[in-house]
């Protein structure tokens, strides 16, 4: 210590005598230059004091079980919460209701009645047929006649066509209806016996259907 201090004042001295022999320039650069030696100086004096005091050997946490650093509750905590954090109750989220969307009712488009054309009845046709006599006389002038009608009413101007069936000859014999709707033929009975019956056929051909109807004779 007794050398420190003849350093100290030996450096003083000095520093004094050069402060006294410079200019403001020099005397600024000799103060900075002071301030930092003396800085040096007592960070020297620290550290030998800090190493030469008993006390900077860290105290052994074995011999001084008062001085050994206590745990901080949050560790208590957690060394005296359980063996896992997993067995602990999880908190179950409630569902969010979702707004659901109403549909749309669809319009219904409004029908609108068709009237239905009107139908006429179907006429109803209607055909007969007949002998001027069932028995004539052999060799005498027989007569058929034929009408036809529609819904009652005769039809007039309809073609109509007879086959006289003899037992060796058909023999054909043609008219048309008048207003009555009634046609008629006439043919001699030649070509026939006595008591022998012959089939006559009476056919009208009318808006492109057929209708027929028979009749027949037998001469004496």
């Amino acid at each position: 210590m007794r050398r420190l201090g003849t350093w100290l004042r030996a450096t003083a001295r000095s520093l004094i005598a050069v402060w006294r022999s410079q200019n403001e320039f020099g005397r600024a650069l000799v103060a900075m230059g002071a301030v930092s030696a003396l800085a040096c100086v007592l960070l020297a004096f620290e550290l030998a004091l800090y190493f030469a005091l008993p006390w900077r050997t860290a105290p052994d946490a074995r011999r001084s079980p008062w001085l050994a650093a206590s745990p901080t509750p949050a560790a208590a905590a957690r060394a005296t919460r359980g063996p896992s954090p997993t067995g602990w109750p999880t908190a179950t989220p409630s569902p969010v209701p979702t707004a659901t969307r109403t549909p749309t009712p669809t319009r219904t488009p409004t029908l609108t009645p068709t009237p239905l054309p009107t139908l006429r009845p179907v006429a109803r046709i209607e055909v007969t047929a007949r002998m001027s006599s069932s028995s004539p006389r052999r060799g005498s002038v027989v007569t058929v006649y034929g009408q036809i009608t529609r819904d009652g009413e005769g039809i007039a101007g309809v073609p109509m066509r007879t086959d006289w069936e003899f037992r060796s000859v058909t023999l054909p014999c043609d008219s048309t209806t008048n207003s009555d709707g009634v046609a008629s033929c006439s043919l001699p009975i030649l070509l026939v016996a006595k008591g022998e019956y012959v089939t006559v056929q009476v056919t009208f051909t009318y808006e492109g259907q057929t209708y027929r109807a028979t009749t027949g004779f037998t001469p004496r």
